[in-house]
């Protein structure tokens, strides 16, 4: 079954993080959905167990119709030629019309900037070309997905477009909550003084919610211009199918 729409996440609950509300409300679109997730997240809090299980909750929370996992390493994915094959080869075997993944050119350092979530951005850029060359040594037959968009874009930097989850929302702080090991570990104290990452994702979601005029939203980027047929689509209002 094809998959309508395919993020790639660097660990186990970014994808959840930067498009999880988007994803969650295009099932209610009619449409088909997934998550890859690039590392088991290992150098994490919690064990690649315990994150794969926290991560299949989520998925039930987004209603996926997909959810894999690369296990490229954690902190130690790579730009290599061969990574770039693997990810094609996914993008083949399920034929996206839309990929979403983080913005690769950010900052290095912790946050937006680990070594893995630019990488990853990397990785999928590249693969989403090599993925419909007949010469790749990819499994599957060549193919073309229509559009990739970026989530996790640096501060000051301006979105392409930006969608309203409002009411998704609850369903989106849901599967966030499923990664207990990376935001309600016991052993990783956090300071009086700083929001939890709940607060912090649903404050991230209001700010933009406030750039449309809706409760919540997320953001997106384009690194080229989006091809419009009808300008009148951009402002019409759109109501989930049955």
């Amino acid at each position: 079954m094809p998959i309508d729409i395919l993020a790639f996440g660097p660990h186990p609950d970014d994808a959840e993080i930067g498009a999880g509300g988007l994803l969650r409300k295009m099932k209610d679109y009619g449409h088909t959905t997934g998550i890859i997730d690039m590392t088991t997240g290992d150098m994490g809090w919690g064990t690649p167990e315990i994150r794969a299980g926290e991560s299949a909750e989520a998925a039930k929370f987004l209603k996926l119709d997909v959810r894999e996992n690369l296990d490229m390493g954690d902190c130690r994915i790579e730009d290599t030629w061969e990574n770039r094959v693997k990810v094609a080869s996914v993008i083949r075997k399920h034929q996206p019309q839309i990929i979403l993944a983080p913005y690769y050119d950010l900052p290095i350092g912790r946050g937006l900037g680990h070594n893995d979530h630019y990488k990853t951005g990397e990785i999928v850029s590249n693969a989403f070309n090599l993925a419909h060359l007949a010469k790749a040594p990819a499994e599957g037959a060549p193919y073309q997905a229509k559009a990739l968009y970026y989530y996790f874009i640096p501060p000051g930097t301006k979105p392409t477009f930006v969608v309203d989850i409002s009411d998704w929302v609850g369903d989106w702080l849901d599967a966030l909550d499923c990664h207990k090991s990376q935001f309600y570990h016991p052993d990783r104290p956090r300071p009086a003084n700083l929001p939890h990452p709940r607060e912090a994702f649903e404050a991230n979601a209001r700010h933009w919610g406030w750039q449309i005029g809706a409760r919540f939203a997320q953001a997106f980027l384009a690194t080229s211009p989006l091809k419009i047929d009808d300008p009148l689509t951009l402002v019409q209002t759109v109501n989930p199918r049955p």
